[in-house]
């Protein structure tokens, strides 16, 4: 027997449990006064498969605190396995130390996880392309064909070209293309802090449609950037495509006003550019991975 269970950023749970027909569990969720968590599972769990749905995003201390505490709580109720489905997981855009003393948060974040009782969880786009630093085993898909689909009905393209927002943006940028049918190329950025980059290196966009390609848009200071500098050196149009739109602060209203001609993202996180649902794509992989 299998159950899904919400978190407190777990909408997709009700669309993932549609799909493939696993039932729909309760958690009672509460911060306290205090600013604590309140964490208590009703259900009787005993022996069963649960699936814990949560998205990490604006709040992540917060939300990771309480998925820890649910699953702590499970294995303690006996239950058989808990999978996590984490659409969007923070904390992985830093694994190795640049500055003495620098905290490596994502190996103390997967630690606790692993330590808990994680046995195992799906993830969509995750920053890094090693996923080894888990000690369970990890399942990601990849919202960049339907990224493409989406661009492709819904935009204007003439001579499209597809450009990742760095180096790290490869492997996205490169899905995304062989899915438009056109080619890619790379920009060049150096991170200055953490909201201001400067674009050391832009490819030939003459007269080109021009997509930027990224898996995350959080400050928005990548994309401004890259807006101007693509339509400086001769772009026609300029997009913008990720799949975890987080956008803080007053991202999107920057990348609006530097001139950018569309923009979407998915639902890992809602936000008013999420068009592309994730949720047939987990859905599709829970079923083949779990063998329903």
């Amino acid at each position: 027997m299998r159950l899904i269970i919400p978190g407190s950023q777990g909408i997709l749970a009700y669309t993932i449990s549609k799909n493939t027909g696993i039932p729909l569990g309760y958690a009672e969720l509460e911060k306290l006064p205090d600013g604590e968590k309140y964490v208590r599972i009703p259900e009787n769990v005993d022996g069963k498969e649960i699936f814990i749905v949560n998205s990490f995003a604006h709040i992540p201390d917060e939300l990771i605190i309480e998925t820890l505490f649910l699953i702590d709580t499970f294995r303690e109720l006996n239950c058989k396995k808990v999978i996590g489905i984490f659409p969007y997981f923070p904390y992985s855009r830093l694994i190795r130390r640049f500055i003495r003393g620098e905290a490596r948060k994502l190996r103390t974040v997967s630690k606790l996880f692993k330590t808990t009782g994680l046995q195992k969880m799906y993830v969509v786009d995750f920053h890094l392309e090693n996923l080894d630093i888990f000690d369970f085993e990890v399942v990601e898909v990849t919202a960049m064909p339907l990224l493409a689909e989406f661009v492709k009905k819904n935009f204007k393209l003439g001579s499209p070209l597809v450009v990742g927002a760095d180096e790290v943006a490869e492997r996205w940028a490169k899905t995304f293309a062989e899915k438009l049918e056109c080619d890619y190329q790379l920009m060049r950025k150096i991170r200055i802090d953490a909201e201001n980059v400067v674009i050391d290196s832009v490819p030939d966009v003459t007269n080109k449609d021009v997509i930027v390609v990224d898996d995350i848009i959080s400050t928005g200071g990548t994309v401004v950037q890259a807006i101007k500098a693509l339509k400086s050196s001769g772009a026609k149009r300029v997009y913008a495509v990720c799949t975890h739109p987080v956008l803080s602060k007053e991202a999107l209203k920057m990348i609006f006003h530097a001139g950018i001609d569309g923009i979407v993202g998915t639902d890992t996180v809602l936000s008013p550019i999420s068009h592309v649902s994730v949720s047939e794509l987990i859905s599709e992989s829970i079923i083949r991975k779990e063998g329903l």
